[in-house]
């Protein structure tokens, strides 16, 4: 139509980045401060890596179906352009892929390059158990949709509801349960952020 600006899916993903920010400014952390203030930068360039699901990706729909904030609509703005990957850098089986996808929107391998921090999204299925692991990033979540059961170290599985925030030191060994319903979450990781030290755990948390 004569007159409409066409929006890009740079342009898309830049407005779901800026909301990001806004929400990680809110936690008073310095990994927090330091994604708020990446995720602020504005992409200039299209994506390195085009749109691309996995089957665990059959939960976006209804993570998504009824955007209550400003985020959740730039989010399903953007989510045809998303590149999701299977998890866990090769360390885990490929059967993972039915029930546990990322996004690496900003990063080293991610849609658009980062040198020093890694940021993006992570669907986990319901009634899956992401196991035990670690890496050497200090690591930040934001659960923006569904209720999982986090774990740290050798502590019990707490429920984190939408809204919360879980931070991980490096090598804290950690892990996700779903069970009724599915878990949409926003990730960042920041310090040594090469994926080499991601590692699984052998011993299982109790659940």
């Amino acid at each position: 139509m004569k007159g409409v600006i066409p929006v890009s899916a740079t342009d898309r993903i830049n407005a779901f980045l800026h909301a990001a920010s806004y929400r990680f400014a809110a936690h008073d952390s310095d990994i927090a401060r330091r994604v708020s203030s990446a995720l602020q930068v504005t992409q200039t360039t299209p994506p390195a890596l085009l749109g691309a699901a996995l089957p665990a990706c059959s939960s976006l729909p209804d993570l998504l179906s009824v955007p209550h904030d400003d985020l959740a609509m730039r989010l399903l703005a953007c989510a045809p352009d998303l590149h999701w990957r299977r998890a866990g850098f090769g360390k885990l089986a490929s059967v993972t892929e039915e029930t546990l996808a990322v996004t690496e929107i900003i990063g080293p391998s991610g849609m658009f390059p980062h040198s020093d921090l890694r940021f993006g999204l992570l669907v986990q299925r319901e009634g899956f158990h992401y196991p035990r692991h670690q890496h050497a990033a200090e690591e930040l979540y934001f659960i923006l949709e569904g209720t999982a059961h986090w774990a740290a170290e050798d502590h019990p599985p707490m429920p984190r509801a939408p809204g919360s925030f879980v931070h991980h030191a490096a090598f804290q060994p950690h892990s996700m349960i779903t069970r009724s319903e599915p878990m949409l979450a926003m990730w960042a990781w920041v310090g040594d952020i090469e994926g080499t030290s991601y590692s699984l755990k052998t011993s299982i948390s109790k659940g």
